[in-house]
């Protein structure tokens, strides 16, 4: 078995630009800092109005200070205030590329794009592992087709 049957291997070496925001969820997707706001700020996401608006409807509403991106079940409490406030400035140079779409990247390619012989050439370099784990289903929205035909041929 290879590192195809861990199920990180396909996300530590994909992750997505965000150009124009239209196609990636603000609170539940990976976008900038490493972490979903929803992991990283839970509190402000359970009491948000708006959870599943894209990036870029949430800069049209207004993501500053004041803005009405920030739409809240009920008046927030002080450390709930200075996480809104945290989250504002993270987002403060921010500056969405309205004429591109957003994309995926691949880092396994210099061209950024998946390939099947950049994903074929890293899983033949990886070590056996003593008990594989099952994988889990490779039909995921997310995924591009042509990984998905890819992964399920190799399997």
């Amino acid at each position: 078995m290879h590192a195809l049957c861990r199920d990180v291997w396909f996300n530590a070496h994909v992750s997505r630009s965000v150009c124009n925001g239209k196609k990636m969820l603000f609170w539940s997707e990976v976008w900038t800092g490493g972490m979903s706001f929803r992991e990283r700020f839970s509190r402000l996401y359970d009491l948000s109005l708006f959870k599943d608006k894209s990036v870029f409807d949430m800069c049209q509403l207004g993501w500053g200070e004041g803005g009405e991106a920030w739409r809240w079940r009920r008046r927030l409490f002080a450390w709930e205030e200075e996480a809104a406030g945290e989250l504002t400035l993270l987002l403060r140079n921010v500056i969405l590329q309205v004429d591109k779409d957003d994309r995926w990247l691949w880092t396994l390619d210099t061209s950024k794009a998946f390939t099947v012989r950049s994903a074929y050439n890293f899983l033949i370099v990886q070590h056996p592992i003593a008990h594989p784990v099952v994988a889990p289903s490779p039909w995921h929205k997310d995924v591009p087709l042509k990984v998905v035909v890819f992964a399920w041929r190799l399997f």
